[in-house]
């Protein structure tokens, strides 16, 4: 019988409360012991140089990350913006009322990105894996166990979505890949779909917008992370949305992390609504 996670929404729930500050504290122990792939020799302390133009296997993180700082919004993101509630029941006193929230995830609606990449919640431990198929590479994750493709075929990012004779936005949006000498992966992704947030303060994000990770393999089982966003319609400049460390994943295995919907409405039903917690529809 599987073990029910519905204490797992509730401390999902107090994760995504967390300000990026307080999470930017968590720390964990580098996983430097273990291997790569079965018939590849356990990696040496210090650790050997990065294979060229590879970024496979499974990773933890991030860890270490700073977020922003964000921007100056348009007029007309700091309207969506206003309208985003964040979920914040953790944060108020014992007898205080909470505030009414409208974070997407409440109600188990998918993470969108770039919010995704932030896999911290539930576990701190997130985890992302790096494959291959035909013309492209894989990401999965463990938060949710979703995947992207990062098409590495030479075609161009759609210039517009959701518009007659154009493709449909995505929660994960649309993604190229390419690599920037040997040891850097760059992936341009735009065509969001709108819905999601930027992350879990409630700022928005158009499916306009362009979003860049950097992902540079330091050594054997370093790797770090650099996220821009140039988003006009939303914000007055470009900027640097998250910078991050990823480390090799220990035994390679993910454990599992959703949101179940089912779960959801019973929290929703029977701890959100009788303790006072108004989630807006």
């Amino acid at each position: 019988m599987q073990k029910s996670t519905t204490p797992s929404i509730v401390v999902l729930l107090a994760t995504l409360a967390l300000s990026p500050i307080a999470m930017a504290q968590f720390s964990f122990e580098r996983e430097r012991d273990g291997f790569i792939r079965e018939g590849v020799p356990e990696m040496p302390t210090p650790p050997g140089p990065a294979p060229t133009r590879d970024l496979s296997g499974a990773w933890v993180g991030p860890q270490n990350y700073t977020i922003g700082p964000i921007p100056a919004l348009t007029p007309a993101g700091e309207a969506l913006f206003k309208s985003n509630y964040r979920y914040l029941g953790f944060n108020v006193g014992e007898n205080d009322p909470i505030p009414p929230s409208n974070d997407p995830f409440i109600t188990c609606d998918p993470l969108g990105f770039p919010r995704n990449l932030l896999t911290f919640a539930i576990s701190f431990r997130g985890g992302v894996l790096f494959g291959s198929a035909p013309n492209r590479i894989i990401i999965a994750y463990e938060q949710q166990r979703v995947w992207r493709e990062i098409w590495m075929d030479g075609r161009a990012l759609p210039t517009q979505v959701d518009a007659v004779g154009t493709p449909e936005s995505r929660y994960y949006g649309h993604s190229v890949g390419h690599w920037d000498g040997d040891y850097t992966f760059v992936v341009d992704t735009t065509g969001v779909d709108e819905r999601p947030w930027l992350y879990q303060a409630g700022y928005p994000r158009s499916s306009s917008a362009l979003i860049q990770e950097r992902y540079t393999r330091v050594d054997q089982y370093n790797m770090q992370l650099t996220v821009t966003v140039d988003d006009p319609t939303f914000y007055t400049e470009p900027f640097q949305f998250l910078e991050a460390d990823f480390y090799w994943m220990k035994d390679q295995v993910f454990s599992e992390s959703f949101c179940i919907p089912s779960e959801g409405i019973v929290y929703r039903d029977r701890l959100a609504a009788p303790s006072g917690i108004e989630i807006i529809q």
